[in-house]
């Protein structure tokens, strides 16, 4: 009697599910998620690796003439690179009188090298300033003024 009294239940059940489901509109699958156009901002598919992949840029600027390869090197890499410089400067004759030194009463090539080295470097990036606060002047005037000023030496307080 338990058998033929959970058929009838299914029949209700079938019957009365049939009749609640039938005025609802038909059940449509949602189409499966499509991949954007461009896979740009979005992890790769698939995978567990939080890469994303960004789009690719152009860059039509030069890149800054600023850079400084001089942070790179050792103290001794760059007192070798002065020295270099200083005796490439000089005739053979030159460098001769120029290689004698007494200690303690006159500055060694080296310290001599290296002293022309930094006013070498000064002196670029006073001429780089320079071109920069007249290139300034077309825009601002009184502030590439006021910056001319400051680049002068004359008027430093150190001096």
């Amino acid at each position: 009697m338990v058998g033929s009294d959970s058929a009838a239940r299914a029949q209700l059940s079938d019957k009365i599910r049939a009749e609640i489901v039938a005025p609802l509109p038909k059940f449509e699958p949602p189409a499966p998620d499509r991949p954007p156009a461009s896979p740009v901002g979005n992890p790769a598919p698939l995978s567990d690796d939080p890469l994303v992949r960004l789009p690719d840029y152009q860059v039509w600027e030069a890149p800054d003439s600023n850079h400084d390869p001089d942070l790179w090197l050792s103290r001794r890499a760059l007192e070798q690179k002065a020295m270099g410089e200083y005796s490439d400067s000089m005739t053979d004759l030159e460098w001769a009188l120029n290689s004698w030194y007494i200690p303690f009463v006159t500055p060694s090539p080296q310290a001599r090298a290296n002293a022309a080295y930094a006013a070498k470097k000064i002196r670029s990036e006073h001429g780089r300033l320079t071109s920069l606060t007249r290139i300034l002047a077309s825009i601002d005037p009184a502030e590439a003024r006021r910056l001319m000023h400051d680049l002068d030496f004359s008027s430093h307080p150190n001096r």
